[in-house]
């Protein structure tokens, strides 16, 4: 799904008016209360990153995990419905209904294509794609359809299946994802039911970064100095303060959605910034905003990730989805369980902007400031292993989310 709405021109000077309009909008707009997306983001994070190196970048959407595996929770029942809301976090005491599940993501989703227009362009999709002769129950399609915006397609599975959806998926990508699914993933006979997910993001800085500005400095990774290229700029920003770090905020052009770098203090790690990461901390720091004029100095980056899923989420509460002997999808069909689960991911930060994607599957299987004296002004310069997220302001729902190593 590509959407593009058309939001109101912001000339650059507009800087201190549009964050403070952003910070107002945040206040504004929330997603439903039931659902805490960054507490989710933050442990999906945290659960992916310490299965990696730590001196290994990581970059994952959890906006595309959570929103997949909402989709199949619609179609479970009992103990896996149960476990799979709670490892979603979703609802309380009470397992949600799989309308109040469908409600939430199709709220979501309407919330993040408004974010859209012709400088960011966010495209999510979802599909199923279905083995020759497996019938999903009729509800659990039309759900799908309805609320999540999920196209059906009939497809052989081996090699034949598995070309059709990562041909699908680099298409969805714009070429960015490419091979998801390897051998031989799908070359079981009873593979039966695919489901998939892709974010493709490519987003223009509400003020770009002058490219003859641009320099090699030093970037103090774990293993070593190293000499990366660096964006340079001297600007009205906004940078969200707290005792163990610094947030600076780079809003994307005529957009809602923003990149949020996450520069731990000189006294702090990057592993206790991980491990306090999540909604109210989230909302903690950017009730303490700095705005003025800063120098900045942030290193470009490319690179991608791929994550296994079912170590992140067996134990957050899915271990039933992806037992054979006790996962119960009988909403959708009689004797399913997940057999796979992946992520790859990957992003690209430049002068320009960010582009970033995200695809995700599961295979399933059958049984058998004024003017006047300025200060001087504030630098921020990520010259250190820093975390990054991508969110929508209105919201909080985080996209993407990672950390930078070594770039």
């Amino acid at each position: 799904m590509g959407a593009r709405a058309h939001l109101p021109h912001v000339r650059v000077s507009d800087v201190s008016a549009l964050a403070a309009l952003a910070l107002s909008a945040a206040e504004a707009a929330t997603i439903p209360t039931a659902w805490r997306q960054a507490d989710l983001a933050a442990d999906i994070y945290r659960r992916a990153a310490a299965l990696k190196d730590a001196q290994e970048n990581v970059v994952l959407s959890p906006w595309g995990v959570a929103n997949l595996f909402a989709l199949l929770q619609t179609g479970a029942c009992g103990d896996t419905a149960r476990g799979m809301a709670f490892a979603l976090q979703l609802g309380g005491v009470e397992t949600p209904a799989p309308d109040e599940v469908a409600a939430t993501f199709r709220e979501a989703r309407t919330a993040l294509s408004r974010a859209a227009n012709e400088d960011v362009a966010l495209e999510l999709s979802d599909s199923l794609w279905l083995a020759p002769g497996f019938e999903p129950a009729a509800e659990f399609l039309a759900r799908a359809r309805s609320d999540f915006d999920a196209e059906a397609r009939a497809t052989k599975m081996g090699a034949a299946g598995r070309k059709a959806i990562n041909d699908f998926v680099a298409d969805k990508t714009h070429g960015r994802i490419k091979d998801l699914i390897g051998p031989p993933i799908l070359d079981d006979p009873l593979t039966s039911l695919v489901a998939v997910d892709t974010v493709y993001l490519k987003a223009k800085w509400f003020q770009s970064f002058d490219k003859h500005a641009t320099r090699d400095e030093t970037f103090h990774a774990p293993a070593g100095d190293v000499k990366v290229p660096f964006l340079h700029a001297r600007r009205q920003a906004q940078i969200l303060d707290a005792p163990e770090c610094a947030a600076l905020r780079l809003p994307y052009r005529r957009s809602s959605l923003e990149m949020l770098l996450i520069l731990p203090s000189p006294t702090n790690t990057l592993a206790e910034i991980e491990g306090r990461i999540g909604g109210p901390w989230l909302d903690r720091l950017a009730a303490s905003p700095w705005q003025g004029e800063a120098v900045l100095a942030i290193p470009k980056f490319d690179f991608g990730s791929q994550h296994d899923l079912r170590p992140i989420l067996e134990p957050m509460g899915m271990a039933a989805a992806f037992s054979p002997a006790d996962a119960d999808f009988s909403n959708i069909a009689q004797g399913l369980s997940i057999a796979t689960a992946m992520q790859k991911a990957n992003i690209t930060v430049d002068e320009d902007g960010t582009e970033a994607a995200a695809g995700t599957f599961v295979a399933m299987m059958a049984a058998g400031a004024p003017m006047g004296n300025r200060p001087p002004p504030r630098p921020f310069v990520a010259d250190r292993p820093f975390l990054f997220l991508i969110r929508e302001t209105r919201t909080g729902l985080i996209l993407f989310m990672g950390r930078v190593v070594k770039p």
